[in-house]
């Protein structure tokens, strides 16, 4: 990979906003596109175009990944709901085993129920078992005369239980994937924002700072300070392996960092190890 050293000895760094603040990369983006606008035609930036239509993206995926987060935590509330339902039912489902087969506690397997051989104890599902002990419960008594089932508690509201709780599983599932699925797309988006905006970070430098890093950058939205002071919400580099210049290409870089994270490797220390939600 060809790369090139900007302005190394320069007192300043550039940064964008941490991978931890997604809402503020987009916000970079804008203060760009508004400045660059100010621009005669032939100063524009030539990623202008490319930087528009990745916030275009941004927004509408940003609202996704949150409306998935909001039906999660929903969907989490509801289950355990359902969940302290089922427990209370098996609570007094087994009351009812216990003094029904207090000489033959071993029976209790075929509704379902673990029994404790050394003891002859019938156990209390784990909460990972809740759901299959309801049901093989719901299928021994429906296969028991109607007359000898238990008559507490009504067997046609633990099926309803049961069926809420299966649904909410399923639920909790499915918003699992749909926030995992908005996430990896959001992501993308913003690591192509990230990246965009390194390299016309980079041509800015070039084309209109005469390749020094200057606080003039923060017109364009980057944050810009002193190598010795770092803002809260910026990304600082380490200092730089060697103060050599290079031709500025494609990729470049500026005030160290090795890594081929750094903007266009120019001046904006980017990392690339993802978002936070």
């Amino acid at each position: 990979m060809f790369t090139a050293i900007l302005d190394a000895n320069s007192p300043f760094h550039a940064g964008l906003p941490e991978n931890d603040q997604p809402d503020k990369l987009p916000t970079v983006g804008e203060t760009f596109l508004a400045y660059d606008r100010t621009l005669p035609p032939e100063q524009q930036s030539p990623f202008a175009d490319d930087i528009a239509e990745l916030l275009q993206a941004c927004s509408p995926q940003q609202d996704e990944f949150k409306q998935s987060e909001a039906q999660r935590t929903i969907a989490s509330e509801n289950l355990k709901r359902h969940e302290e339902q089922a427990y209370r039912f098996l609570q007094r489902i087994h009351q009812n085993l216990k003094s029904y087969l207090y000489e033959t506690p071993e029976e209790a397997e075929e509704w379902g129920f673990e029994v404790k051989q050394s003891t002859r104890n019938i156990l209390m599902p784990s909460k990972k078992d809740r759901l299959k002990v309801l049901s093989r419960y719901i299928a021994k008594e429906e296969s028991r005369p109607e007359a000898e089932r238990f008559a507490t508690p009504d067997l046609a509201a633990i099926i309803a239980v049961r069926d809420q709780l299966q649904e909410r599983k399923k639920r909790i599932r499915s918003s699992h994937v749909q926030r995992k699925s908005s996430r990896v797309a959001r992501d993308a988006t913003l690591q192509a924002l990230r990246d965009t905006l390194r390299a016309a970070g980079a041509v800015i430098i070039v084309k209109h700072l005469d390749r020094v890093i200057s606080p003039e950058l923060g017109k364009w939205g980057y944050e810009v300070y002193e190598r010795a002071s770092r803002p809260d919400n910026s990304e600082v580099a380490p200092p730089p392996d060697s103060a050599a210049d290079e031709p500025a290409a494609d990729n470049a870089e500026t005030n160290g960092g090795q890594t081929s994270d750094n903007l266009a490797n120019v001046v904006i220390q980017a990392p690339s190890n993802g978002y936070s939600a």
